[in-house]
């Protein structure tokens, strides 16, 4: 959040976030910011990060935080950026959406345990 309002069309969120450039809002900003909460050292669950090529929401953001989360977990769990391209804040197509839909639900089905328990999902 000390920088957005840098890229893409976050300039025209100031109104709303606040401005990084006022020292009071900036001290809001960063108390807030995902990014600024990662400890180095911390165990980390698995986590999939999905970056749009989107002017109001730069994918840089995404990258930075997926990569400060690699750097500081000392879990073994996977930390994955999961990339998209042709797809933007708005309305994708059906079939990119059940794709984004699958890999998520794939992703927190494994790293909850979910189907490893024979009683999870049908009742005999």
């Amino acid at each position: 959040m000390a920088r957005y309002h840098r890229f893409g069309l976050g300039h025209l969120w100031t109104d709303e976030f606040g401005s990084p450039d006022d020292p009071e809002q900036l001290d809001t900003l960063l108390s807030y910011s995902p990014y600024r909460h990662i400890r180095p050292g911390t165990h980390y669950p698995a986590v999939l990060t999905c970056p749009r090529t989107d002017p109001r929401v730069n994918s840089l953001h995404t990258r930075k935080m997926t990569a400060a989360l690699q750097h500081a977990t000392t879990s073994d769990k996977p930390i994955h950026l999961r990339c998209e391209n042709g797809v933007g804040h708005g309305p994708r197509a059906h079939t990119l959406w059940l794709g984004l839909q699958t890999d998520i639900l794939t992703f927190c089905a494994h790293h909850t345990g979910l189907g490893t328990n024979p009683h999870s999902l049908h009742s005999n």
